[in-house]
């Protein structure tokens, strides 16, 4: 039997199903978690699926994948918990007990630092969670939608970066190329990559301002403070993208961007050149890739570049840097 369908035929004995997203859900996490529910409640004839990701506001680009699907419905005890894109239970939040609370529990995340907290557990390093899910409907035969083909390559280009990081296979752009053809393509990329606020580009400049490089710049750190996020009233939503601009500066190999959250430093990561910024986030209760991390602080700037430093030097000093051949 398919391996996805040996999981996922248990739901045939489920009443009732929720769905959990990491804390401030991305593309990726909205999207697979939009897409799953559909072919749950299809497939399966289960009324009663529901969606649960902690976020005080979803940016306005993000609006158009839930449509008309609330999230965050008044808790109660499921049957079946779905996690997704998550690496461990912390990066769900305040409904950890939901999912802990479920009869039973289905992990499903593309993360390298998963914990595997599921009674089954679908963890692919591969490009996004989006991918794992269009394999999990297609060994259904499962009708795709244009929506659901739309939403599917959302979540695998934000999560790529527009397939510039990753962990991507050739499986995932037969999978983009499957979408590709019932979807608008521009459309979606201007959705996503094409949307920046003038306020967006204020934080970009002060963050590009308080960049600091060492080792002949293959280290570059830089932070926006709590102060300069006021002035602005930035959003969280306001510095998407920023670390993604900050990883294509020339000859940079580990970069960090520290920026307010709340109460809390939200630290992101990007690695290059075979460099590895995972084990770092999964260190300080974070997660994400070898290419791609973040963990959220309760430390001040200063403290969190100091710990973020010293893990970055040693590996410069230690890790022999891959030569680039691009043909």
């Amino acid at each position: 039997m398919n391996k996805y369908r040996k999981i996922f035929d248990n739901l045939s004995q489920s009443n009732s199903v929720c769905l959990i997203g990491h804390i401030d859900p991305d593309a990726d996490a909205l999207c697979s978690t939009i897409v799953l529910r559909n072919f749950i409640m299809k497939q399966f004839g289960i009324k009663r699926v529901d969606i649960f990701a902690e976020c005080n506001e979803l940016p306005d680009n993000y609006l158009p994948i839930i449509e008309a699907v609330k999230i965050n419905k008044q808790c109660t005890r499921y049957h079946t918990a779905i996690m997704l894109d998550s690496p461990n239970l912390d990066r769900i939040g305040k409904y950890k007990t939901l999912f802990t609370n479920a009869k039973q529990t289905i992990v499903i995340d593309h993360h390298n630092t998963n914990n595997r907290n599921g009674d089954f557990n679908i963890v692919e390093i591969v490009s996004s969670t989006c991918e794992i899910v269009y394999k999990i409907l297609k060994a259904y035969n499962y009708q795709f939608s244009k929506k659901d083909y739309g939403k599917l390559y959302a979540g695998i280009i934000t999560d790529t970066n527009n397939f510039s990081v990753g962990a991507m296979t050739p499986e995932t752009f037969k999978i983009a190329s499957a979408c590709f053809s019932h979807i608008d393509q521009t459309a979606i990329y201007n959705n996503f990559f094409g949307n920046n606020t003038i306020r967006n580009m204020h934080l970009l400049a002060l963050a590009i301002e308080n960049t600091i490089t060492l080792e002949d710049g293959k280290i570059i750190l830089t932070q926006i403070t709590r102060d300069q996020a006021n002035l602005y009233k930035a959003k969280f939503e306001d510095y998407t993208g920023i670390i993604n601009k900050l990883s294509t500066i020339s000859g940079s190999c580990l970069v960090c961007f520290v920026q307010p959250k709340d109460d809390l430093y939200y630290v992101s990561m990007r690695a290059k050149r075979g460099f590895d910024v995972s084990y770092i986030a999964k260190k300080y209760g974070g997660g994400g890739h070898i290419g791609a991390a973040a963990y959220l602080s309760d430390k001040s700037i200063k403290e969190i570049e100091e710990d973020v430093l010293k893990e970055f030097l040693e590996q410069i000093h230690n890790k022999k840097i891959q030569p680039t051949n691009i043909f």
